[in-house]
């Protein structure tokens, strides 16, 4: 479904994200990892095609993304980290304005109500977006990524400002949604849903591929028992229980 080829991104001598390669294929959850400052933003702003990158290409479907008209690129659908939305607008007018966007069927959007309820937006539909919490903000962003029904979905921390409720929610939603066929691509901090939901793993720290496959091989490569001591010895922060130490001994 997408093919990330030897891809980089660079701001004058800066690079941000240096000569990354992964897919996500039908039926998989691929998480993305990273600490703040990794490339990981940088990374799906290419993906979704917010920017060029600098080299490098990027298959969605076999064919480059580049030449892909803009209306096949509503095969994947995207939630940003971002809460940026039309606040002069209310929930619903928001989601008619994706429905013509999108050119949506009928049948397509009958179902935007029962996503409404799914997801306890039903009342607060009808409030302007300016009303809306972080969380909801977030709720609202998952479904308009979708209503149009895509086989791709790149999400960028997607439970960011969810209660524990939505949070158990969203990943059964997505572990639903991998059974359909869909591909995933989540991009987090979240180690413990990474954890939880990801087929595979990729380690990105400043913008190289550190560590990337199945999370049971990582493991057994590292010679660890999860992500997050895996992470850490990824990305050379096992010391950090002597740093520690040290911080804290006169406290």
């Amino acid at each position: 479904m997408l093919e990330v080829r030897q891809l980089s991104q660079r701001f004058g001598t800066f690079t941000a994200v240096d000569r990354v390669s992964f897919t996500v294929t039908a039926g998989q959850i691929v998480g993305l990892l990273g600490p703040n400052g990794a490339g990981k933003t940088t990374l799906l702003s290419m993906l979704v095609g917010l920017l060029p990158p600098t080299s490098g290409s990027i298959l969605l479907n076999g064919e480059e993304l580049q030449r892909v008209p803009s209306r096949k690129k509503a095969f994947f659908g995207f939630v940003p980290d971002s809460q940026d939305v039309v606040d002069h607008l209310t929930g619903l007018e928001y989601l008619q304005f994706l429905r013509h966007i999108y050119r949506l069927s009928e049948e397509q959007w009958n179902l935007v109500g029962d996503y409404l309820a799914l997801l306890r937006l039903e009342e607060k539909a009808h409030h302007l977006l300016e009303t809306y919490s972080h969380g909801q903000r977030k709720k609202l962003q998952v479904i308009a990524a979708l209503l149009h029904q895509p086989r791709l979905l790149l999400l960028d921390e997607p439970l960011s400002g969810l209660d524990p409720e939505m949070t158990i929610l969203v990943k059964r939603l997505l572990r639903r949604l991998r059974e359909r066929g869909v591909g995933v691509l989540i991009s987090t901090h979240d180690l413990l849903m990474a954890q939880d939901l990801c087929d595979e793993v990729i380690l990105l720290h400043q913008g190289q591929v550190v560590a990337q496959g199945a999370q049971q091989a990582l493991l057994e490569h590292y010679g660890v028992a999860n992500l997050e001591e895996a992470f850490l010895q990824a990305l050379g922060l096992a010391q950090q229980e002597k740093e520690l130490d040290r911080v804290l001994a006169r406290f």
